[in-house]
């Protein structure tokens, strides 16, 4: 099965190889393609740490900075997957020792970035699994483990599809800290030994997005209500417009901030509000504490920057989550939930099971159509007391499943004191 999986992984990488090549996006290309394809320098570390993109990077911070602070002297190296991810990870931990892209899982790109980086511990967030990264890991000697863990079923679909490959890849972890019960089940039932399987929550309810709030300062100037669209999938634009201009005709005051989930759509969007003819601005051409939305010139801003996403949902009237309305799994509930602030979605919340607990607990509310969003938005800006109270049972929700950063450092800190770090710190 590994013969298999590296010959069409190497087939695969001459094909991307082209594409690899002409991507858009990374700032310092050489950088890019080299440690793509694993031909950077490298050099020895105490624990490598793995995010795929930004939501998983966001998720992992407050973890990475404990364990920086907690342990200054260890060396640690942070990879992602896209570019979006690694610009993120560079604006929020900078005090990594290194920051890089992760190499393509084939022999030809992997056996010599692991031979020279040779960790004693590798930690993947939110259980990617690589093959043939995890076979070298081991054969180097160094603990695996996967925190933060989650198997979405569509992803426990795919994985029954290659069980005996995946199986083979999970005996190679050391430790698996899953999200949630069904997360874990779906680990052991694919071949994980359950006597390294726990439970350990979600780091996403392990934030503090105060200190982000700072870079939200130029929506000081938006008055009025506002309805903030959070990582928008296609399709959801026109819908979220649709509603919003309903909505507007009783209450012409509100603005609307869309924010793309993919930062290669900004340019999409920005035609589909053109074609309305609608008022909008880009958030780009906003300078920090310009006051543009006074002038009430703008009806629309099209959030088209990285990460400020958590900062605007603190100045949020009201919150949609996108990526519900369509099967693409839905995002990051908790931030609003954080700021207390009445939140909508979709039906396809599966990458969020959390948010049966919202719904459970009515503190959010469900959306299916134009209608309904219409129908909600108007409900939640008119009665304020009803969106205090949706926002609060929100926030006490993400108060009460903190813990998960405490649980993982304390898995951590048994493996570097088993490795000795501890006491060289």
């Amino acid at each position: 099965m590994f013969l298999l999986y590296n010959f069409f992984s190497a087939i695969a990488i001459l094909i991307y190889l082209p594409w690899l090549l002409l991507k858009k996006g990374p700032e310092n290309r050489f950088r890019y393609i080299s440690e793509r394809l694993g031909l950077s320098q490298y050099s020895n570390t105490d624990i490598w740490i793995h995010a795929v993109s930004v939501g998983e990077v966001i998720a992992c911070i407050p973890f990475l900075k404990t364990l920086k602070e907690e342990f200054p002297h260890i060396k640690i190296v942070f990879s992602t997957t896209t570019y979006t991810g690694q610009k993120i990870a560079r604006e929020r931990f900078p005090d990594a020792d290194r920051i890089m892209y992760i190499p393509w899982d084939t022999w030809l790109c992997i056996n010599r970035a692991v031979r020279l980086i040779r960790p004693k511990i590798f930690i993947t967030v939110e259980t990617e699994l690589w093959p043939q990264l995890f076979k070298k890991l081991k054969e180097a000697e160094a603990y695996i483990v996967i925190l933060n863990g989650r198997i979405s079923k569509e992803s426990f679909k795919g994985y029954n599809r290659i069980k005996p490959l995946i199986k083979r890849v999970l005996s190679y972890t050391d430790f698996f800290y899953m999200q949630g019960s069904d997360d874990a089940y779906r680990v052991t039932t694919l071949g994980a030994n359950p006597e390294k399987v726990a439970i350990m929550g979600n780091f996403k309810f392990d934030i503090n997005l105060h200190k982000s709030q700072e870079s939200s300062a130029w929506t000081d100037g938006i008055g009025g209500h506002i309805l903030v669209a959070g990582s928008t999938h296609k399709g959801e634009e026109d819908i979220m417009l649709d509603a919003y201009e309903n909505i507007k005709k009783t209450i012409p005051d509100l603005k609307l901030i869309l924010a793309p989930r993919h930062p290669e759509r900004f340019q999409e969007v920005e035609e589909v509000i053109k074609k309305r003819g609608l008022n909008f601005i880009r958030r780009s051409e906003i300078s920090q504490g310009v006051r543009v939305m006074d002038q009430e010139l703008e009806d629309i801003i099209l959030l088209d920057t990285i990460g400020e996403l958590s900062a605007v949902y603190s100045k949020a009237t009201v919150v949609f989550v996108g990526g519900s309305l369509f099967p693409y799994g839905g995002h990051n509930i908790l931030e609003p939930a954080y700021w207390a602030k009445p939140i909508i979605f979709g039906p396809y919340m599966d990458n969020f099971p959390i948010a049966k607990e919202f719904l459970k607990q009515a503190a959010a509310l469900m959306v299916e159509n134009t209608l309904d969003i219409v129908n909600a938005v108007n409900e939640l800006l008119k009665n304020t007391e009803k969106a205090n109270q949706l926002g609060q049972r929100a926030k006490v929700i993400v108060q009460g499943n903190i813990g998960a950063v405490e649980k993982a450092l304390g898995l951590i800190r048994g493996l570097l004191s088993e490795t000795r770090y501890r006491g060289a710190t």
